[in-house]
């Protein structure tokens, strides 16, 4: 009897606690919530040598209702000065919209992050099947593959 007194309240205290995630703590909005599980970072790298960081928010998961006719990404980087601007690739084939964005705008708000210095792009691809893997280039240097499941 004791070990079933035990047992079950040690049950109860575990499924009292089990609808939160790691949001519920904090005061998000939904839009904000689903980028930061669609937020992925890389490097850009050739060797040894390292010449920026990138920062890619997919937008389609973060608002599908208005982001359905392409695949589209909000990009930022840093990047060492003097670097000629990016070339964006998902699966292989470039992008088929560039828009560089100033540092404050309509996505800021996904990422809390905002920095005079940083280069943000809003990208678009052609619309893809299942599994999107984006790359970042700059002259000889390459991020690793961002992938990106779509469901």
């Amino acid at each position: 009897m004791k070990t079933f007194l035990i047992t079950t309240a040690l049950l109860v205290s575990f499924l009292g606690c089990s609808h939160n995630n790691a949001f519920d703590r904090f005061e998000m909005s939904q839009e904000r919530e689903l980028s930061e599980e669609n937020i992925q970072s890389s490097k850009l790298t050739y060797d040894s040598e390292i010449n920026g960081v990138v920062t890619a928010v997919y937008l389609n998961k973060t608002n599908p209702d208005f982001y359905k006719d392409a695949e589209y990404f909000y990009i930022y980087l840093n990047l060492e000065e003097g670097s000629e601007k990016p070339k964006f690739m998902l699966n292989n084939l470039p992008s088929i919209f560039v828009e560089e964005l100033n540092s404050s705008n309509p996505y800021t708000k996904l990422t809390l992050f905002n920095a005079e210095w940083k280069q943000y792009y809003l990208v678009g691809f052609q619309k893809a099947k299942d599994r999107l893997k984006l790359t970042i280039r700059n002259e000889k240097f390459s991020s690793a593959e961002l992938i990106y499941k779509k469901e």
